[in-house]
């Protein structure tokens, strides 16, 4: 299971960076990717006190997962609905639309910055004898290089702020999705010794399925379908 919950802070980072793309702003990256780097210095003092077992350790907390797994579906479908509400916003005439909303567009969850310390926590895993000091410089870096990098190729590869918009809802479907996976899965642990085991086949094809839908959504997303379905072009 803690593989699922690492898929779920790898999303909310990348969802972190899809954020940062939405600016445009070059310098308004960079502020995401410094934030990012001194968000993980200032916690490193915390963080090395902690076990590298705590996500195994917080899943046998049946309480602890089932905070878990509803503040993810508070922030999953926070996003959804925010995510709907500013693709309407996008789509309606320029003289109706709020520019309030952007920052609604733009503000972090908190998804992100757990992710960032758990990272951090496997960074000092891979140092262990390192200095504490050099091995939080060198993570902080790393991270603000990550989120800035990513951010800089979604704003060239996710043309246009609609895809962006869709984009989004994807990602905050999946962090949905898992969440209610791992908390289906080991909420038991607490009241009896069952031993659920996730089907990693069925949970592979969906991945693949989406990506591919994925895939096709952005290669036809300049497609006009009603030229294809009109009765005139069939007629010779």
């Amino acid at each position: 299971m803690e593989l699922l919950v690492q898929l779920i802070f790898v999303i909310a980072i990348l969802k972190y960076c899809l954020k940062a793309s939405f600016t445009g702003s070059l310098k308004a990256m960079l502020l995401y990717a410094l934030g990012a780097g001194v968000w993980s210095m200032v916690w490193f003092p915390v963080v090395i006190n902690e076990p590298v077992t705590i996500i195994e350790q917080l899943l046998t907390d049946r309480q602890v997962v089932t905070d878990g797994a509803v503040w993810t579906t508070i922030e999953a479908l926070a996003g959804i609905l925010l995510g709907v509400n500013l693709l309407d916003n996008y789509f309606a005439p320029k003289a109706k639309r709020k520019k309030s909303l952007f920052i609604l567009k733009v503000i972090p969850g908190v998804l992100a910055p757990l992710g960032i310390l758990y990272f951090e926590l496997m960074f000092f895993k891979m140092r262990v004898a390192g200095d504490f000091l050099v091995t939080a410089l060198i993570y902080s870096a790393v991270v603000a290089v990550v989120v800035f990098s990513l951010a800089m190729l979604l704003k060239k590869v996710v043309e246009g702020e609609s895809m962006k918009l869709e984009l989004k809802l994807l990602l905050n479907m999946m962090i949905l999705l898992i969440g209610l996976l791992i908390n289906s899965a080991v909420a038991d642990y607490n009241i009896s010794s069952a031993d659920t085991q996730a089907d990693w086949m069925p949970l592979m094809a969906i991945a693949v399925l989406s990506a591919i839908l994925i895939l096709i959504g952005y290669l036809t997303r300049n497609w006009n379908i009603k030229h294809f379905l009109t009765p005139k072009r069939w007629i010779k």
